[in-house]
């Protein structure tokens, strides 16, 4: 069979609904080429090999595997980040706008690596509540976020911005059949779920698609 598919399940947190796919529908299927295309967020590697991994900066395993990639740069050229908020860690799609309003910028990287490292979960059911409990981590860490501008209207400015464009990213993960986070595209192999052999054979199969 030429896909390949690792299912990893690491807690009862990750346990994933049953999957069907198709032996033509690895990671190189039209469905999932969409999801790269879609990914604005990009980090750059060392290595000679395109990632993409569909993530939700609060969830812990998505964390584990974005330190992962960054113990291993020379696995890979270019990885990208397509933001899958799920809805138990409410609050995270402000981090992903947060993000991608600074695709282009040399400070990407920082806050991303702040994103997957120090922010918390804000303790609140409210969604506008937990947004602005994200919003003012990032204000806190990076001051310079509010230069000539205040904290609310910099919120609205993010949604007006990035709302619809990660919405778009999450409905394009959901449609192509990812139950969840995280999840590794790595040319013709997927990795549903995080398990740092299963990520690590998968980058070094180099399976790129043709």
């Amino acid at each position: 069979m030429r896909a390949l598919l690792i299912i990893s399940f690491l807690s009862l947190t990750m346990l994933f609904p049953p999957q069907s796919y198709a032996a033509d529908e690895d990671g190189c299927a039209p469905k999932f080429l969409t999801l790269t295309e879609s990914a604005r967020v990009e980090l750059k590697g060392k290595g000679d090999f395109d990632i993409v991994v569909a993530t939700d900066p609060l969830c812990g395993h998505c964390r584990l595997g974005h330190k992962l990639l960054k113990e291993y740069p020379e696995k890979y050229r270019s990885l990208k980040l397509l933001f899958y908020p799920r809805q138990s860690f409410i609050g995270s799609d402000m981090a992903a706008w947060i993000l991608e309003d600074f695709v282009g910028s040399d400070r990407l990287e920082t806050m991303v690596d702040f994103a997957y490292s120090d922010l918390k979960q804000p303790k609140t059911k409210d969604l506008n509540e937990a947004r602005m409990g994200v919003l003012m981590q990032f204000t806190e860490e990076f001051p310079s976020l509010l230069a000539n501008t205040t904290l609310p209207k910099l919120f609205v400015k993010l949604g007006r911005t990035h709302r619809e464009r990660v919405l778009k990213g999450a409905s394009l993960a959901k449609a192509a059949g990812l139950p969840g986070t995280p999840v590794l595209l790595a040319g013709e192999n997927i990795v549903m779920g995080y398990g740092p052999q299963h990520w690590l054979t998968a980058l070094d199969k180099k399976a790129i698609c043709k």
